[in-house]
């Protein structure tokens, strides 16, 4: 995935991300609130979360231990765009640790199409070139976790 990206597109990718997350936590629970807010039936997956309601998503434990950990995710992924392969081991077991959790290619590609969204609006139209990079990137990041995951 990385291989492909010329030091002008990392570099793109992390500037916009250092505007898009000042708070990667932040911006993950933005995130898994929109997720279930779009499709509650994802919601259901965590056991711990699924009979609360969005408002008390934002001061469950849980769900900010859940969305520290997204962001988390979201952040090393960014920071390994120039080590091609720690970003491949680092994304292989994100997939495998979501397998047990019976997780498709259909809520992954959700969750990417929900994050594809968020930094659409952040972006605005003033950027469509950027806008791509992002979703191109982000394709191929799902594709890598997909296939471990299955």
């Amino acid at each position: 995935m990385a291989r492909s990206l010329s030091p002008l597109q990392i570099s793109q990718l992390r500037d916009s991300w250092s505007v898009l997350a000042q708070d990667p936590s932040r911006l993950a629970s933005a995130l898994v609130i929109r997720l279930f807010k779009e499709n509650p039936e994802y919601q259901s997956l965590f056991k711990r979360l699924k009979n609360l309601s969005i408002d008390e998503l934002a001061s469950n434990p849980q769900f900010m231990s859940h969305a520290s950990k997204v962001g988390a995710a979201l952040a090393s992924t960014i920071d390994h765009l120039d080590k091609p392969e720690e970003l491949e081991k680092l994304l292989t077991n994100l997939g495998i640790k979501h397998k047990k959790y019976g997780l498709s290619a259909k809520h992954f590609q959700v969750i990417g199409d929900v994050l594809v969204a968020m930094i659409a609006e952040a972006i605005g139209d003033s950027e469509p070139e950027l806008l791509e990079l992002w979703k191109s990137s982000l394709t191929s990041v799902l594709s890598i976790i997909i296939a471990a995951c299955h």
